[in-house]
């Protein structure tokens, strides 16, 4: 059960604070690929009244992070290979542009970040399968996400980069499932390695960290779609 009590920043709605939440759960894989959520249960959850909660869903749901069913209810999108292929299709594209972009105008400050970002990613653990994984693997997220941000920050492009924030929203709960269904020994090595030598190439400002990019970001792809097709998934 998730609690909103905590204190949230100045202004921000309970609405808002459930759409949050409920986004956050959503990425993480703590509510089911394909479940129905019921009002009832949403409520008890999120310790908020019917408005603010339906504010919150119909938001979530005009951003594709739920589906309206027949019966007025909504469910957790399911896994769909269609929809891996198609949303890291647009994300490499758009993130390899932006990276161009970045190498291009980017200053000492950007590569600070990059550096600084990189070096707290690489000090998150990947989350345990016997621990709370809708935790472990929203903070680990957080990091992996602060980095590969501060990647393409420099690019001067607000609206990239906005599109760019869209579709990595709809990438996290494939690579929540990666993180799940895998070695974690070894996907553990393989991320530190890889980002390593995406930040050293970025910082170098060696065009190579594009396709660096861009296998990197297809790798996930095909291991999720590997998942999904096995129906390997927890």
């Amino acid at each position: 059960m998730i609690s909103l009590s905590n204190p949230s920043p100045p202004g921000r709605t309970l609405a808002e604070q459930v759409y949050g939440a409920l986004k956050s759960d959503i990425l993480a894989g703590a509510l089911t690929a394909g479940s129905a959520l019921l009002t009832r249960d949403l409520l008890e959850r999120y310790h908020c009244g019917v408005s603010p909660l339906r504010e919150a869903v119909a938001r979530l749901v005009g951003e594709q992070f739920l589906e309206a069913t027949s019966h007025r209810g909504v469910r957790v999108p399911s896994f769909s290979v269609n929809d891996v292929e198609d949303v890291y299709r647009i994300r490499i594209a758009l993130e390899r542009e932006a990276l161009a972009l970045a190498i291009i105008h980017g200053d000492d400050n950007w590569e600070g970040a990059i550096l600084a970002a990189g070096h707290r990613m690489e000090k998150a653990p990947l989350p345990d399968r016997n621990e709370d994984q809708g935790h472990a693997v929203s903070e680990w997220e957080k990091r992996h996400r602060s980095f590969h941000t501060s990647l393409v920050s420099a690019a001067p492009s607000p609206r990239l980069l906005r599109l760019i924030n869209q579709m990595v929203d709809q990438t996290e709960r494939y690579r929540a499932l990666r993180l799940a269904g895998s070695d974690q020994a070894k996907i553990g090595r393989d991320i530190v390695a890889e980002h390593r030598r995406l930040m050293d190439l970025v910082i170098a400002r060696d065009p190579a960290c594009l396709e660096l990019l861009a296998d990197h970001l297809d790798h996930t792809r095909q291991a999720v779609v590997a998942l999904i097709r096995s129906a390997a998934i927890p």
